[in-house]
């Protein structure tokens, strides 16, 4: 039988009622999950911009992304590093992981060394703190992070990819890791950037597909036409093979060791191995609505992949075939960041996807048939994005009007005319402020920096992760940014209506979230409908619930619910400005 539980949330705190359902009845839940009006639209009376910068030191974050400092334009300094939003420790509070490209040996002059993980543990007053052996250590140059549960204990494990080796860890409890890369038999020997869990073979284990960037060489480039050396563009590199991981975790559980991480590579059998990209993002979704999810990735300067799930273990790559692989004109773009979202409300998964500066960030507009054709310029979104290099993006309903806006993180990776080569200020002539698209009924209009303090922090901005970090129903931003602290973003908009977070959970895989599933909320003013896959954005991993903004509709007809097995259930539904926990049948 299916089970809705409704979980009642006020500021901070949250109360969960675990409660049976039955057909005819609705949940009940002893706490009213009504949105905090303080934290989630207007401060003492006075009107607040959509996102305000938060000091992270003020809530306990100490985190400031190191670079190796070498400024000889060595390319993974500009590529930079991600974040993550993930309850590590199972106390349902989402904490913040950040990835720093290089760390130092602590000598009196420092020499740097292989990059690491910081992860910062909420707290129950909402602020955050570091616990022993919370700094995981990584020995390559630290970039990506994606977070997942291997072992179907309801604990997600970390993956984080490196330009030299990319680590691999256990969660062992109460936020603890350990590092089992050689053991679990992952091995990845090419330059790892984004990376995706899903249960590619639906037999109830996610497995794990990690992009792979370029085989690169370091060596000197100059800006065009000569002159200044600056970094090099990606496609004077060949490029390289994607890897897909099948899990078989299970077969070396026992009573004993019922902690193991096992991985089986299948990049050749599956088809993979057949196709060299630049991948930095990545999207798994069902984008054929077969009922099995596709992977897409982010190629830089390359045409983009689509890899459309046969269903038996293979992939085929049908990108250009489906009209995602290049831009309206037939070019391909130096592809980042990712973000899948229903835009338009057709029911349809459409794709963005984060560029650079002089080519604007694409909206594939899907359509029926797993088909996809580029409706930037119709959405809007062309002539606001050409001037910035973006990497991390989040889609999400900001303001709760029921529409689904986009957010862009960005920063260049080639200085403008007029910057000379530096030591000092580095990173100075890279910077770039962020951007917030609103969506306004299926045109975006970029929001005013002048009414957003915030999007005047320029900075060289990678990774981003979006989760709702003060539990307040709206959803904030973290950014991990080159060379700084990281950026943290309040939502502080003023709704214009309502909004619901349901977490989806497998009980017959040890509680653990259903990664890939896709939930429909029905209610008497439309139908809103979101996917549950961290693994987008660049570098990072969001927090793994679904976030819809309901406009006016005041309340939840229906859940249906399309599991990672191709499995649907029905929920009741109940009271918007809620938390719900729906679990597989």
């Amino acid at each position: 039988m299916p089970r809705t539980i409704a979980i009642g949330c006020v500021c901070m705190c949250a109360v969960g009622i675990f409660s049976g359902c039955t057909k005819a009845s609705i949940p009940k839940a002893i706490s009213v999950a009504t949105v905090n009006e303080e934290n989630a639209s207007v401060v003492s009376g006075r009107p607040t911009s959509l996102f305000s910068a938060i000091n992270p030191a003020s809530i306990g974050i100490s985190f400031v992304h190191q670079t190796l400092g070498r400024h000889d334009y060595f390319l993974p300094e500009i590529i930079g590093s991600g974040c993550a939003l993930v309850d590590v420790d199972g106390d349902d509070r989402v904490d913040i992981l950040a990835a720093s490209l290089s760390s130092t040996d602590g000598t009196a002059d420092a020499q740097p060394i292989g990059g690491t993980v910081e992860i910062f543990f909420q707290n129950t007053n909402g602020t955050f703190s570091k616990r022993e052996n919370s700094t995981l250590l990584i020995a390559g140059l630290a970039m990506g992070i994606a977070a997942g549960d291997l072992t179907n204990d309801g604990l997600p494990e970390l993956l984080v990819t490196s330009y030299g080796e990319d680590s691999l860890f256990l969660n062992e409890g109460e936020g603890r890791f350990r590092n089992v890369t050689s053991e679990s038999g992952y091995s990845n020997p090419a330059w790892g950037a984004s990376a995706s869990f899903v249960d590619f073979d639906r037999d109830g284990w996610l497995d794990l597909f990690v992009t792979n960037y370029i085989d690169y060489t370091a060596r000197p480039c100059r800006q065009l036409g000569g002159g200044n050396p600056d970094f090099c563009f990606p496609h004077l590199f060949p490029g390289t093979i994607d890897r897909l991981f099948r899990n078989t975790s299970h077969e070396a559980m026992s009573d004993e060791t019922p902690r193991q991480v096992r991985l089986q590579d299948c990049t050749a059998e599956s088809g993979l191995a057949g196709m060299k990209g630049a991948g930095l993002g990545v999207a798994a979704a069902d984008f054929t609505a077969d009922g099995w999810p596709d992977l897409y990735v982010a190629n830089d300067q390359m045409a983009n992949f689509l890899w459309v799930n046969q269903r038996n273990g293979s992939f085929r790559e049908e990108a250009v075939l489906r009209g995602c692989a290049y831009d309206r004109q037939g070019r391909s773009q130096a592809s980042m960041g990712v973000a899948i979202d229903d835009f338009d409300g057709d029911g349809l998964w459409d794709l963005f996807l984060t560029h650079l500066e002089g080519e604007y960030h694409t909206l594939y507009r899907g359509h029926a048939g797993g088909l996809f054709e580029d409706d930037t310029h119709a959405a809007g979104l062309a002539d606001v994005t050409l001037p910035y290099t973006g990497f991390g993006t989040g889609s999400f309903d900001i303001e709760h009007d029921g529409d689904v806006d986009i957010v862009c993180v960005n920063g260049r990776v080639r200085r403008p005319a007029g910057f000379p080569a530096q030591s000092a200020a580095y990173f100075s002539p890279y910077r770039q402020r962020g951007q917030v698209l609103v969506n306004r009924g299926g045109v975006f209009q970029e929001q005013n920096p002048k009414e957003e303090p915030w999007l005047e922090e320029q900075a060289v901005a990678r990774g981003l992760a979006v989760g709702d970090l003060d539990r307040d129903g709206d959803l904030d931003l973290v950014v991990n940014r080159i060379g700084e602290p990281l950026g943290i973003y309040r939502n502080d908009s003023v709704k214009t209506g309502h909004s619901v977070r349901v977490r989806a959970v497998l009980p017959q895989c040890g509680g653990r979230d259903a990664i890939g599933a896709v939930i429909t909320l029905v209610t008497d003013r439309g139908v809103f409908r979101r996917l549950i896959q961290p693994g987008l954005s660049y570098l990072s991993s969001h927090e793994p619930w679904a976030h819809f903004g309901t406009g006016a509709a005041d309340a939840v007809r229906e859940f249906q619910v399309l599991w990672p097995d191709g499995s649907t259930s029905l929920h009741p539904g109940g009271d918007v400005d809620r938390e719900y926990i729906l679990e597989k049948p």
